[in-house]
């Protein structure tokens, strides 16, 4: 889709929505945005309210939002929080019902599966699952990392005669491997961006989306002008109104520098 990157067609858009891994920065554990993409995001925060949308818990985001400043509300554990940067708070969160915490576990311990609660960071092996540790209050997040494509598969099948969860794939910090990522049916991205809308007392159409993973569809799906990153799989780029260049060629750079100054 062609798109007009008139001043009059810009002046709709009054939030910015990045995704983390594959498209602030490169997807690695330990990557921090470049040089070029902290310039940008930088020059925008007097034009445009800017938050991040990622599947990463707080710990593991927190430097990304300090380096890059960020000044709005974050979409966090993949919908599960919002964090408001300027109080330093959660302002909302959803956890994982009690009782899909027990299926869940269980068709993990079934399928040899390792999760890792985002909650707290702690990976769960099949041998020390303890639900009792849940029947209080489940995680925001179950994680799992490094599957095969077939693995993936299998334990997104099972899980998703779940109906009170949602289940997304995402591609892994391992070449050629799957994560998949499990949280309450409620605590999505595209949940998430209606929030942010709300609390920003904005409509969601007035929001840019920019993503590159099977976890960004909810993103983009919810967001006004919808852009996928250039490393993105096929069917995102698909859904997107605007094709922007790859993690490496700092897209998010070229995001901004078209749509925002």
């Amino acid at each position: 889709m062609k798109l007009s990157t008139s001043n009059n067609s810009l002046k709709k858009y009054k939030a910015l929505m990045l995704d983390v891994d594959g498209t602030t920065i490169k997807n690695d554990a330990d990557a921090m945005p470049t040089k070029k993409v902290k310039e940008s995001v930088l020059k925008a925060h007097n034009k445009i309210k800017i938050g991040l949308a990622t599947s990463r818990p707080l710990w593991h985001t927190k430097a990304i939002i300090e380096d890059l400043k960020i000044n709005s509300f974050c979409i966090l554990i993949g919908g599960a929080q919002i964090y408001d940067p300027g109080s330093k708070k959660v302002v909302w969160e959803k956890f994982i019902e009690v009782e899909d915490v027990k299926t869940i576990l269980g068709i993990a311990k079934k399928l040899n599966i390792e999760v890792r609660d985002d909650g707290t960071g702690r990976h769960l092996r099949n041998e020390k699952i303890d639900v009792k540790n849940y029947l209080k209050k489940g995680p925001p997040q179950f994680w799992t990392h490094g599957l095969t494509p077939k693995k993936a598969e299998n334990y997104v099948n099972e899980l998703s005669k779940i109906p009170t969860i949602a289940v997304v794939k995402a591609p892994s910090w391992s070449d050629g491997k799957i994560d998949v990522i499990v949280s309450h049916t409620t605590a999505t991205k595209q949940q998430g961006i209606q929030r942010v809308a709300e609390l920003l007392n904005i409509r969601t159409k007035e929001i840019i989306g920019v993503g590159d993973g099977y976890n960004d569809f909810p993103l983009l799906m919810a967001c006004g002008l919808k852009i996928a990153m250039g490393n993105a799989n096929e069917e995102l780029k698909k859904i997107a109104d605007f094709i922007a260049p790859t993690v490496d060629e700092d897209g998010v750079s070229t995001v901004i520098e078209k749509f925002i100054l």
